[in-house]
């Protein structure tokens, strides 16, 4: 068995990169398997059989196999995830802070306002998402290079997914109904509905936390 020299290697990383790949996991078992394949061949053969892994990993296989992790890792997210949201199975000290911040948004209200009181809600929220958007690698890339592709965490990818669907639909409902109480008068009740919000979504993310920091969650079939 040779070893790869670094231009080889190179010349399989720029394909790689030119097939714009999603998912790091993908990246990477693409890349151990160009250079274990590409090792058992002699130098001269190295082109020949660069041509025939290319054709079978061609851009649409590599797209489906995107699409199939994802699936997978959203299918084992949610199953996990059910096992973390059972309340008893939930770190003590976690859930116990939890439920003081939502102690504290109502120290807020009493003691200061509502409109206080609801920057502090969107905090940890706001402050999980933009957490969840870095470390998948949806951060905001300072190359110009329109070729630049960063491939992403799909664990996170799946987590973000699902958080951000939570999102949205806790948005268009406890947000939705406390302003409308809050302008009739209601704010005791948009106090409520908008702690309820808080806590419900904090202990989602808590379980989703469980779910995504699994160690034996099978990736690459």
């Amino acid at each position: 068995m040779k070893k790869l020299s670094d231009i080889e290697i190179q010349t399989i990383k720029d394909r790689l990169d030119r097939c714009l790949i999603t998912y790091v996991e993908i990246y990477d078992e693409l890349l151990d398997h160009y250079i274990s394949a590409l090792e058992q061949v002699a130098s001269e053969e190295f082109g020949n059989r660069m041509e025939a892994l290319d054709e079978e990993f061609a851009w649409s296989v590599v797209k489906r196999m995107e699409k199939e992790l994802l699936n997978s890792v959203s299918n084992q997210l949610q199953s996990s995830q059910l096992q973390a949201l059972k309340f008893w199975k939930m770190d003590f000290w976690k859930v116990l802070v939890i439920f003081s911040y939502s102690i504290f948004l109502v120290m807020v209200n009493l003691f200061i306002s509502l409109d206080v009181m609801l920057v502090f809600s969107f905090l940890p929220i706001v402050g999980i998402l933009v957490a969840l958007l870095y470390h998948s690698g949806n951060s905001f890339s300072f190359s110009r290079d329109p070729k630049y592709n960063r491939p992403k965490n799909v664990i996170l990818q799946g987590a973000l997914g699902r958080y951000v669907l939570i999102f949205n639909l806790l948005n268009a409902f406890f947000l939705g109904t406390s302003t409308f109480l809050n302008i009739h008068g209601f704010g005791s009740w948009a106090m409520a509905l908008m702690i309820c919000y808080t806590t419900i979504l904090n202990i989602y993310a808590l379980s989703l936390y469980g779910s995504i920091n699994l160690k034996n969650l099978k990736l690459i079939r």
